[in-house]
């Protein structure tokens, strides 16, 4: 009896292999050549044979002189006997091996160096070997994010993303914009269409960290939101970003699985509205901007939650020393009735609930995560 294969949660959808796809076209290229690589091994075994029979050897080391003797002959390269041949069969042998050239240059030399010419020059074998390539270092990724649209917010997204090193993928369904983006200098993408299971599945969303939808229009956010999150329930370990044109659309987002939606019109009017209120500064309102976008690399901000399985509640910020094992700082705390409590000094109590706002270098921040999970709790302890 054949086994029944599980069935996943979002179906038994097979992911779409854009390596493979590739792959096919070679061998098509491959396949194309059949033709003219019949007519030389037909023409080469006749010459072997024919040679055999005329000089009555079959040892074989006559056979491979009878091989050399054939391949040369309609190759064009040279004719020579090459070896001994007994005088009886001399004259036979010239003669066949010119009949053999009148025969075997038009078939063989000419039909078979033509086609395989013109196969090469028609097939684009190098751009198809560049996209088996790119598929085939895409099928590596692990803990990257993909992308969907390309337009002036996800240039800049990527842009950024490029700048930290964090790996991405392109889904653009339009494929006259694929010039745009190999001048661009994306490392991989696809054109196709984000919203469907065996595309995302193809583009690997079960080892991504995230997903960003960014399209004009919001009906195939949406799409995108949906199947991303039919495969990636977790919204904990799969973060989906998106935009929207209004705020009704943004909340329609959000209850489809989107983690954060940023409408554009009301971040510029916000940030419009910051400069109002607070004149910027030359040098503080740039840099805090590009820390809080993310486009300076030597520092940057995260949040850090202190659950009820830390063990560091009830504990003073100067008794942790996170600043002396990590080099990052904690700039504010933000209680869990969200009152905000600015440079906290080393007295200062670490709560349950505590958000920790914390200022350093990446790599300082990535020691930052680790000092906390350090820190925590096993489950079975809490409830003890």
């Amino acid at each position: 009896m054949k086994k029944n294969r599980k069935q996943k949660h979002y179906g038994n959808v097979k992911p779409k292999n854009y390596r493979a796809i590739y792959e096919e076209k070679f061998y098509d290229i491959l396949f194309q050549l059949r033709y003219p690589l019949m007519t030389v091994i037909f023409f080469t075994t006749v010459g072997v044979l024919a040679l055999m029979i005329i000089n009555g050897k079959s040892d074989g080391t006559s056979v491979l002189n009878y091989f050399f003797h054939t391949v040369i002959t309609f190759s064009t390269v040279g004719y020579t006997e090459g070896y001994d041949v007994d005088p009886q069969h001399l004259m036979m042998n010239r003669f066949f091996a010119t009949m053999f050239i009148i025969i075997s240059i038009p078939f063989v030399y000419m039909y078979g160096l033509v086609t395989t010419v013109n196969v090469f020059i028609n097939s684009n074998i190098g751009e198809i070997y560049n996209y088996w390539r790119m598929y085939r270092a895409m099928e590596q990724l692990r803990g990257h994010y993909i992308i969907c649209r390309f337009n002036g917010i996800t240039r800049e997204l990527m842009k950024n993303l490029k700048r930290r090193g964090i790996k991405f993928v392109l889904v653009e369904p339009d494929p006259t914009l694929e010039s745009e983006i190999r001048d661009f200098g994306v490392d991989f993408y696809v054109i196709d269409e984000p919203h469907k299971r065996s595309v995302l599945l193809g583009v690997g969303i079960e080892h991504a960290k995230g997903l960003v939808t960014a399209f004009e229009d919001n009906t195939q956010d949406l799409s995108v939101i949906v199947t991303a999150r039919l495969i990636r329930p977790d919204r904990e370990n799969f973060m989906v970003f998106a935009t929207a044109t209004t705020e009704g659309a943004a909340e329609k987002m959000k209850l489809l699985g989107a983690n954060e939606v940023i409408v554009p019109d009301v971040s510029v009017g916000r940030r419009m509205t910051s400069f109002i209120l607070h004149p910027p500064s030359p040098v503080l309102s740039g840099f805090l901007e590009k820390i809080a976008y993310g486009e300076r690399t030597d520092i940057d901000i995260m949040e850090i939650s202190i659950g009820e399985n830390s063990d560091l509640i009830g504990k003073k910020l100067k008794d942790i020393k996170m600043r002396q094992e990590t080099g990052a700082t904690i700039v504010a705390i933000i209680r869990a009735d969200g009152r905000m409590k600015i440079a906290p000094s080393g007295e200062t109590e670490i709560k349950e609930g505590d958000s920790l706002i914390v200022l350093g270098h990446p790599k300082a921040l990535k020691r930052v995560e680790e000092f906390f999970e350090h820190h925590q709790i096993e489950k079975e302890e809490v409830e003890a």
